[in-house]
């Protein structure tokens, strides 16, 4: 079945809801100097459209991009070639799961649209050690609009990830978990397209490919149950940026 999955988001530049003006717009509110020689971690950075971004954005820094999706990390190699990023960017072939950084070693955490592989708790649990003091995590993550999302939303977002929440709660774990939130903002409805669009496309392909291959089928109707389940239900959630400091 995981075959199938690559082959539904083969070619696509965002694996998750999202735009350049969002991540731009995060990077934005993030309090550091951008002249410094910052080093960023970006984890599960997939095709590393945004690792470019943090790329143009901090001129000075260091990123060490990290997936275990090698095609993806391809991707990301032959776009640091093309802009001549190979002092600045590195590659990591590694899980989020089994990061083996010395402590206090960046100033900059990125997760978009990738922390709930870990969960949401327990990757800003886990990563803290890797910032320094006053250092920033930025994360993108599922959340509840709203506290009465309806029955069809509630019971695929509590099927599929079980942490989803609402902003407030998502912000009481921030703090509980000794980070100060620094801002917080809802991804626009056209983030969504913008991942949709071209995932539909290639839901399409392998309809007509595999009309009796019951295996791919499955694969290709979840996606599409969740894609359906969105343009009916948008006022229930969203991805949201968290942004936040290291406390202590």
């Amino acid at each position: 079945m995981e075959k199938y999955f690559y082959e539904a988001f083969e070619g696509l530049t965002r694996l998750a809801p999202g735009s350049e003006h969002s991540t731009k717009k995060a990077v934005s509110l993030v309090n550091v100097d951008r002249e410094k020689e910052l080093n960023i971690l970006d984890i599960g950075c997939g095709t590393g459209i945004q690792t470019l971004i943090l790329a143009e954005v901090f001129p000075h820094a260091h990123i060490t991009a990290v997936d275990t999706n090698q095609q993806f990390l391809e991707m990301l190699k032959k776009q640091i070639h093309t802009n001549a990023l190979e002092d600045r960017v590195t590659v990591l072939n590694a899980s989020m799961f089994e990061m083996e950084f010395p402590s206090e070693t960046f100033d900059l955490i990125w997760a978009e649209g990738s922390i709930y592989i870990i969960g949401f708790q327990e990757g800003l649990k886990q990563w803290k050690r890797f910032l320094k003091q006053d250092g920033y995590l930025v994360c993108s993550e599922i959340s509840w609009l709203h506290s009465n999302p309806s029955k069809d939303s509630k019971e695929f977002w509590t099927e599929g990830y079980s942490e989803i929440n609402t902003i407030p709660n998502k912000v009481k774990q921030i703090l509980d978990l000794e980070y100060a939130i620094d801002f917080s903002f809802v991804l626009p409805e056209g983030d969504w397209i913008e991942y949709y669009h071209p995932l539909e496309h290639n839901l399409k392909e392998m309809e007509l490919k595999y009309d009796d291959h019951p295996v791919a089928m499955t694969v290709v109707n979840m996606i599409k149950q969740e894609i359906n389940l969105y343009h009916n239900q948008s006022r229930d959630y969203s991805y949201v940026f968290y942004g936040m400091k290291k406390l202590n």
